[in-house]
Parts: C-alpha cells; sequence; structure tokens
C-alpha cells in the first residue's frame, strides 16, 4: 500500500506490506516520523490508500461502510487520559454487550 497526504504530494507510506493473523493484536510503534500515525489515519479510512488495498479479514477496508469498519477497531493511546463516565460505558459505548459478556472478556 502506499500513501500520500494530497495528490500532488509526495508519498509518505511507500510500499507498506505486512499480514496480521485474524485474532491477534496489533501495537504500532517506532520513532518520530516513522509513520505510526499515517498508518493509523489509513487504517480508519481518514486518508485514503493512494495505491494498493488494506484487507482484513480478506475484506477490502475501501469498500466497508466507515461506521462498520470503525466500529471494527480499537485504538489504546500510548498517552494516558481519563475517559468521562463509567468504565462499562467505555469498554462499550453503544451498549451492545451485556454485563455478562463484557466481564467475560476481561
Amino acid at each position: 500500500m502506499k500513501c500520500r497526504y494530497r495528490k500532488n504530494l509526495d508519498l509518505v507510506l511507500k510500499g507498506l506490506n505486512f499480514t496480521i493473523t485474524g485474532g491477534h493484536k496489533l501495537g504500532v510503534v517506532g520513532r518520530t516520523g516513522s509513520g505510526k500515525s499515517t498508518i493509523m489515519l489509513c487504517l480508519l479510512r481518514i486518508l485514503e490508500a493512494s495505491e494498493g488495498q488494506i484487507l482484513i479479514d480478506g475484506r477490502d477496508i475501501g469498500k466497508m461502510s466507515l461506521e462498520e469498519l470503525r466500529s471494527k477497531i480499537t485504538i489504546i493511546l500510548q498517552d494516558p487520559c481519563l475517559f468521562a463516565g463509567t468504565v462499562r460505558q467505555n469498554l462499550d459505548p453503544l451498549n451492545e454487550f451485556t454485563d455478562e459478556l463484557l466481564n467475560k472478556q476481561i
């Protein structure tokens, strides 16, 4: 996959290619300017790929609705921050899961 911030600018990701096995978690780390934030912007489709595609579970994210895509990705920031509301509200902000299921996952 290749990505640029605007049409006439240089590529910022130049041929990124990796595979993550289903059910695994991914941590993105690196030096300042290495592309961590750009990768996340592409995964969330805030930036669209200039070339290539991003597949999640074999599905091209460019063809998924933003609502569906973003509901399946969780980002945990490196910097600590305080959340408003209860722990339960932060774990399940759309109230889609039972307390029993949430407790089982923790």
